[in-house]
């Protein structure tokens, strides 16, 4: 594992230094399995950094205000962290364990606005986002299965110099 802030010389030595990455992929939720939204936005910041002015980048996260079933679930959420009653294990509001055959997988779930706000911290301007059941038809045996999600699509922002 490459330590936060470190991202970017470790991978340095794979690209031109006036070059860049063509763009970068964040699939399966996995910017979100990032604990600390300060950490998910170095995340962002060590992308921006590697990739070219320009450059794409698409990722997915869930999304808390996705549906009313959602909603409802994260307003009693809201109740608990008000009365200091929310899993002690989560770090910010928003974070949820997933348990599983396999084990417990850690996720935040953000809101659109939250991630908006971390895209224009970070370096990249926001493109294009959508929820999943918006995009493509999906069978009854992926629905099940799967969580819905939102799909988004960012640019690079040129970098400053100075």
């Amino acid at each position: 594992m490459i330590p936060p802030g470190k991202t970017s010389k470790a991978v340095c030595h794979l690209i031109d230094d006036k070059q860049g990455f063509d763009g970068a992929l964040f699939m399966f939720n996995g910017l979100m399995q990032i604990p600390g939204r300060e950490n998910r936005r170095a995340a962002l910041r060590e992308l921006r950094v590697v990739c070219k002015p320009g450059a794409p980048l698409l990722f997915t996260t869930h999304d808390r205000d996705s549906t009313p079933t959602e909603q409802a679930l994260w307003r009693l959420e809201t109740l608990r962290w008000a009365k200091g009653k929310q899993d002690a294990r989560l770090i910010e509001f928003g974070d949820r364990y997933f348990e599983h055959e396999a084990g417990r997988t850690f996720m935040h779930l953000p809101n659109r606005d939250e991630i908006l706000e971390d895209l224009a911290a970070t370096g990249w301007r926001h493109t294009f986002d959508s929820m999943r059941r918006k995009i493509a038809r999906e069978s009854r045996a992926v629905v099940d299965f799967s969580d819905e999600c939102r799909f988004w699509s960012a640019i690079a922002e040129p970098t400053k110099i100075g």
